[in-house]
């Protein structure tokens, strides 16, 4: 019997996507869900619209058979739309400024927000709460710029501590001044209350945590960071050490420092954001060892690592204007100011994010590779975080009630945190140069069948080129 596919590029090359999907509906016909509004019925916001959750089948029900969708294989996207117009148009004109992707500048947006709000803004769910700080880390070449979006957009953090600083002092030199006028003075000795930090010792640092402060580690070089691990131990386990004390940190976790000859310290409920980049080249070296991998350090951190940037000539490059910084200023230093806030979700938020946290269970339990489980296991909680971050960039900042578009966004998020750790990040840790050439055959099996249940080797056999033996050892080997 004739078969005819739609072409793929004109030249009657079949369409690999659609050989399959014809395919399997010969053999196992799709069991079609209920009709989803058409496109002119959704909302650009609407979380029907922007999320597409994979469909996985109950125990003792028929399993939808997954389609295969061009849009798989498409750039991945950090979305924007939700937040206001305000921060969208200044993430567009800095990614055009510096010439840089737009991607970093938006994780750059969400710490800064996050690191400005603090602990003042929580979300409270069933049974944890969570704060709006993360662990971020922009992955690209020295030519894409990550130091210049990571500057300009905390900008208004160090201008905060900046000033905080000048207060400090002069509250300092008064309380000085009443000590050596009155030596009985018993007034409160004032803080710095410091929210940036750079190259610092882990003590320095559990200082700041111990004001009950959020603080936010800023990197330019993340392999530095990383490399300082127990640096600045006198002996014993230092890396060990620090590298649990940065797990708690992660998880809000409170823990007790001790030392020989000083008083023992407790750091309760602490909550530390850590931004900065890395080159590819070396993000293996720093993120890939055993130590870092095993104990999930490496899985906490949310990477960016666009692929293709369009390059923009500097003549033809939009200017940051002081009324742009003026605006970006505005927007942060109203979070500095705000009250405190404690968010929860609506109903329709609510059964999205628990749909999206059950399906990524289900995967996590089902991967046979404990290292992809374990970091698709932690974008549940990833999820909330940047739910709050994206939140306070949006329109409802200072609303009590994160909805189900905002929801909806942040999932979006997630999926393409997810994706590039996947695909791009975990390749590099395990030594592999699978992103730095094309793809194989044997990838794009590999891809597919992370995603997707392959009903018809011969199928995809002959959409490729290959024998169903090669198939089937690619599969076996996966």
């Amino acid at each position: 019997m004739s078969q005819s596919f739609t072409p793929f590029d004109g030249n009657g090359t079949p369409d690999f996507l659609s050989v399959i999907n014809a395919e399997v509906n010969k053999v196992e016909p799709r069991i079609l869900a209920l009709p989803a509004p058409s496109v002119e019925q959704q909302s650009p916001r609407s979380p029907v619209a922007q999320l597409a959750l994979p469909q996985i089948a109950r125990s003792g029900s028929s399993k939808e058979t997954s389609h295969l969708k061009a849009s798989t294989f498409a750039e991945p996207v950090l979305p924007i739309d939700w937040f206001s117009e305000s921060v969208q148009e200044y993430i567009r004109t800095v990614s055009e400024s510096y010439g840089c992707p737009q991607e970093y500048v938006v994780v750059n947006s969400l710490f800064t927000a996050g690191i400005a709000a603090g602990k003042k803004a929580q979300l409270v769910t069933n049974p944890y709460t969570n704060y709006p700080c993360d662990f971020f880390c922009m992955v690209g070449k020295p030519s894409r710029n990550k130091t210049g979006p990571l500057k300009e957009v905390t900008r208004p953090l160090r201008e905060h501590d900046k000033a905080n600083f000048a207060k400090y002092l002069e509250e300092k030199a008064a309380y000085d001044q009443c000590k050596h006028e009155d030596k009985s003075y018993s007034g409160e000795q004032p803080i710095f209350h410091q929210r940036i930090v750079g190259d610092s010792s882990p003590e320095s640092r559990n200082a700041l945590l111990a004001q009950g402060d959020m603080i936010g580690v800023v990197a330019d070089e993340l392999k530095s960071f990383i490399d300082s691990l127990g640096r600045y131990s006198k002996g014993g386990n230092g890396v060990g050490a620090e590298l649990s004390q940065l797990l708690s940190i992660w998880s809000n976790v409170g823990f007790a420092i001790n030392r020989k000859f000083e008083e023992t310290k407790l750091i309760d409920d602490p909550a530390m954001c850590i931004n900065g980049g890395i080159q590819p080249e070396l993000l293996g070296k720093t993120f890939g060892t055993d130590a870092l991998m095993d104990s999930g350090f490496t899985q906490r951190f949310l990477f960016v690592y666009p692929d293709k940037v369009p390059f923009v000539k500097r003549c033809d490059r939009k200017f940051m204007t002081p009324e742009m910084r003026e605006s970006w200023t505005g927007i942060i230093g109203r979070l500095f100011d705000m009250q405190p806030l404690t968010l929860q979700l609506s109903h329709e938020a609510n059964s999205l994010y628990s749909n999206y946290a059950d399906i990524n269970d289900m995967r996590a339990d089902a991967e046979e590779d404990c290292y992809i489980g374990g970091m698709i296991q932690k974008m549940n909680i990833h999820t909330l975080r940047l739910a709050i971050m994206a939140h306070l960039l949006s329109d409802h900042w200072n609303e009590p009630v994160i909805t189900a578009e905002g929801m909806g966004h942040a999932i979006r998020m997630a999926d393409y945190f997810t994706r590039i750790h996947i695909e791009r990040i975990y390749p590099l840790l395990r030594g592999s140069a699978a992103t730095q050439r094309p793809m194989t055959n044997g990838d794009l099996l590999r891809a597919v069948n992370r995603q997707f249940t392959i009903k018809s080797q011969n199928a995809l056999a002959e959409a490729l080129g290959v024998s169903q033996q090669y198939v089937n050892k690619i599969l076996k080997e996966q």
